[in-house]
């Protein structure tokens, strides 16, 4: 009886921070809960919808997790949200409108520009090439994942390297995202994706 009780409280709390549908949640929410948290919630695809924790220690997790303390009840919502679609469905959500746009990164950037998660929309199988120059020298990590979790590219590029071009290969065609991470804030002046010909 107790561990029924238990289980009803977790699954409650999860509920209370669902949001109605995840296609009214906002740009800034998947971008933080695709960077900040699916890398080490991937792994629990599996049907199960409750989170592991109450809403009050979940809420001081995601908060630190973020690094922002001005984190709103309805962003939190959008989290619980995007975790049970990703434990559901086992894939990464993002809008299906949006989608790369070299001279808008820092809209895909979380609020510390630490992160980027970038939708590079569907891909076709093949050879491809990506060319990058950051404002600063940082050094930073980069994957490229599909929406499915396959990850084709998982590289640290550091800040020594002046020439920052790089090949990598498709393995099918599906939606992709760069996912990227830094410890001091990161900008770009080119982050170009181009089409390898091969004949």
């Amino acid at each position: 009886m107790k561990k029924f009780i238990y289980i009803f409280f977790i699954l409650a709390a999860t509920v209370l921070y669902c949001a109605d549908k995840v296609e009214d949640i906002t740009l800034k929410s998947c971008v933080t809960f695709n960077t900040l948290c699916s890398k080490c919630h991937e792994g629990e695809c599996s049907g199960r919808l409750a989170f592991n924790e109450g809403s009050e220690k979940s809420t001081y997790h995601i908060k630190r997790y973020a690094e922002n303390d001005d984190i709103s009840n309805n962003e939190i919502k959008e989290f619980f949200t995007l975790l049970n679609f990703m434990k559901k469905e086992c894939l990464l959500f993002m809008p299906e409108d949006i989608n790369y746009n070299q001279h808008k990164l820092e809209s895909f950037a979380t609020t510390t520009f630490k992160e980027y998660f970038i939708p590079l929309g569907v891909l076709k199988k093949g050879n491809y090439s990506i060319s990058i120059r950051t404002k600063e020298d940082v050094s930073f990590r980069m994957e490229l994942i599909s929406k499915h979790f396959d990850s084709y590219l998982d590289i640290t590029i550091y800040e020594s390297i002046k020439k920052k071009e790089f090949e990598f290969k498709i393995g099918k065609d599906t939606n992709y995202f760069l996912r990227i991470k830094s410890k001091k804030p990161l900008y770009f002046d080119i982050l170009e994706i181009n089409k390898v010909s091969t004949k």
